[in-house]
C-alpha cells in the first residue's frame, strides 16, 4: 500500500465504503483501489503537468549541486543559483542547457555515467553519482523547454559583491568570540558578519545560500567559521568558511528545514548540529561526510 497520504486516504473510504458488504466483495475492491493508486501516480507523472523546475529540479539542484556551484563558491565559474548563468554554463565553451535538447545539453553530459559507470559531476570524495531516475527528470525538464516557474523573488537576491542592506538591525540569534578574543560574529539575514571585538569596524561578511541564518562558531584555532541555518521549509545548510581568505570552503545541504547550534569538536576535525527532523548530526568539518547520526527526539534539536 501507497505510504502517502493522497493514496492512504483513498484506501480508507474505500473501507469504510464497503465495509458493510461481505468480505468476497471487499477484498478485491480494496486490492483493486490501494494498488491503483501507483497506477494513477505514474500516469499523473508520464502523462500530466510538465515537470516544475521550482518544485522538482531545483530542490535536485540545491541537494546535490549548489554546495560547489553558487555566487560565493562558483567552482569552474559555474552559478546554478541563478537561472541565467544555470541555462549559460561556466568555464567551458559548451551551453549547459539546451531548452528543448537535453542531448545537446552539456549538464546532462556531466551527470551521465558512461558505459563504465564513469561520471564527471558531482565532484568530491564522498559525492555520489546522480540516479537514473533523477538524471531522465533533469532530461524531461529540459525536453519540455527547460522553463522556470519559480515564484517571483524566489531566487537568492544576495551575493558577496550584493550584500543585504538593512533598513533596521537584524535578529541577533547567535554570537561567538574567536579564540583569541579579537574577533565578534554573529547572525544576520543571509549572511554572517565578523567584527572586530572592540567594537571598532566590520571585518567580513560572509554571504551564503541560506536565508536564515541560526548559529554561528569559530573553529578551536579561529581559522574557520562554521554557519548553520538554510532555507525555512526548504533546505538546511550548513556552511564553513576560511577567515583568512574570507571564502566558503565547505557547502552541504541537509534535510529539508533551517538547522541550528553549529558545535566544533575540541580538535576542529568534526563538526556537530541539531535538525527539525528530530536528529543530531555529525560531519567530517573537510569534506561534509556524515559522521554521525542520532535521531529520536521530539522536536527541532
Amino acid at each position: 500500500m501507497c505510504a502517502c497520504g493522497k493514496h492512504r486516504s483513498r484506501y480508507i473510504i474505500v473501507m469504510k465504503t464497503f465495509s458493510r458488504f461481505p468480505l468476497f466483495v471487499n477484498v478485491p475492491v480494496i486490492l483493486l483501489f490501494a494498488g491503483g493508486g501507483f497506477a494513477w501516480a505514474k500516469e499523473d507523472k508520464e502523462e500530466g503537468n510538465p515537470v516544475s523546475f521550482y518544485k522538482e529540479v531545483r530542490p535536485l539542484f540545491q541537494a546535490k549541486c549548489n554546495g560547489c556551484h553558487q555566487p560565493a563558491k562558483a567552482k569552474g565559474k559555474y552559478v546554478m543559483t541563478d537561472f541565467v548563468a544555470l541555462l549559460k554554463g561556466g568555464d567551458s565553451e559548451e551551453t549547459a542547457i539546451v531548452p528543448g535538447k537535453p542531448d545537446e545539453s552539456y549538464l546532462v553530459e556531466q551527470v551521465t555515467p558512461n558505459d563504465k559507470g564513469e561520471y564527471e559531476m558531482p565532484k568530491g570524495k564522498n559525492a555520489k553519482p546522480l540516479h537514473e531516475t533523477e538524471i531522465e527528470l533533469i532530461r524531461r525538464w529540459i525536453t519540455e523547454g527547460a522553463k522556470d516557474d519559480s515564484p517571483e523573488g524566489a531566487g537568492s537576491l544576495y551575493t558577496m559583491d550584493n550584500p543585504p542592506e538593512y533598513t533596521m538591525p537584524p535578529v541577533v540569534t547567535s554570537l561567538d568570540f574567536s579564540p583569541d578574543g579579537k574577533l565578534l560574529a554573529m547572525t544576520g539575514f543571509h549572511e554572517a558578519l565578523i567584527h572586530k571585538a572592540d567594537g571598532s569596524g566590520l571585518v567580513a561578511r560572509l554571504v551564503g545560500l541560506s536565508e536564515r541564518v541560526e548559529s554561528v562558531a569559530f573553529s578551536p584555532d579561529g581559522k574557520k567559521l562554521a554557519v548553520a541555518g538554510g532555507q525555512p521549509g526548504r533546505m538546511g545548510e550548513i556552511q564553513i568558511w576560511n577567515l583568512d581568505k574570507k571564502e566558503l570552503e565547505l557547502s552541504i545541504s541537509v534535510t529539508f528545514d533551517t538547522l541550528y547550534g553549529a558545535s566544533w569538536s575540541p580538535d576542529g576535525k568534526y563538526l556537530a548540529f541539531g535538525a527539525a527532523d528530530t536528529s543530531v548530526r555529525v560531519i567530517d568539518a573537510f569534506n561534509g561526510k556524515q559522521i554521525v547520526y542520532m535521531a529520536g527526539h521530539d522536536d527541532w534539536v
